[in-house]
């Protein structure tokens, strides 16, 4: 295969995938990992991608509007479905959690089978999924500021009514991870999420294998103080062994 080819093979597999991997293209290419470093890092200066550590993403995934909650719903169901299956078997009879918005977080609330639990969140979708669940957990709804594009509550009421309040685990989503940045959209509902996770005994982070090497516009916490991150079992071994150095990432339910 020619370099121009196999450039362009390159460029349409990032494409596709969003992030891909040097050892994925390499496998997939017939070629060095270091070829294929070479060349990504050739396209990354020809500002035709976006060189991350350990593979490389395209462009467009950087940045853009923000998606609601509608819209979210509508992608990367099986890898959603996975995620809450698995953050859903960490909590414990009898806990107060407090639970961020997020699709695949409503998607766990919805899956939870345990009989007696106090759950606290500020995103409207995540209490109504809550409050369809049929073991009839006790909930709270913290208020403040809407959010229509995320139906998420934020702000300083929000903040002072969930900073009053202890929790013995938080599960928070994501709109992105890099390095040990954990990113969302908005500073307002970052703080919040971010006041969720300080009170809270056990903080649990959930990100489909999408979420990795992208960034986003606000900062609102650090892996470093994460005590796990669960994400998808299909997650890529060069993703997973880089983003094990900031903490424990489970990508399976324990038997």
């Amino acid at each position: 295969m020619l370099k121009r080819e196999r450039l362009d093979q390159v460029m349409n597999m990032v494409t596709e995938r969003n992030y891909i991997s040097v050892a994925d293209l390499a496998k997939s290419l017939q070629v060095s990992e270091m070829t294929i470093r070479r060349d990504l890092d050739e396209l990354a200066k020809s500002g035709k991608l976006i060189r991350l550590h350990g593979g490389a993403q395209i462009i467009s995934s950087q940045a853009g509007a923000e998606q609601s909650f509608q819209q979210k719903r509508g992608i990367h169901i099986p890898e959603k479905q996975e995620i809450a299956q698995i953050a859903a078997s960490l909590v414990h009879d009898k806990e107060t959690i407090y639970v961020g918005p997020g699709t695949t977080l409503e998607m766990m609330v919805a899956a939870l089978k345990q009989e007696d639990l106090r759950i606290v969140t500020n995103s409207m979708p995540v209490f109504e999924a809550a409050r369809k669940n049929p073991n009839n957990y006790e909930l709270i709804l913290a208020g403040g500021f809407y959010r229509p594009v995320s139906g998420t509550f934020c702000g300083a009421l929000t903040n002072n009514e969930l900073a009053a309040m202890n929790y013995d685990q938080a599960f928070v989503g994501v709109n992105g991870i890099s390095d040990s940045a954990l990113l969302t959209a908005d500073i307002e509902e970052g703080q919040t999420q971010s006041t969720g996770l300080k009170n809270s005994q056990r903080r649990i982070i959930v990100a489909d294998m999408y979420k990795f090497n992208h960034r986003d516009f606000y900062q609102f916490y650090s892996l470093y103080d994460i005590d796990e991150l669960v994400t998808n079992s299909q997650v890529s071994a060069d993703v997973l062994k880089y983003y094990q150095q900031y903490t424990s990432v489970r990508t399976n339910i324990e038997a």
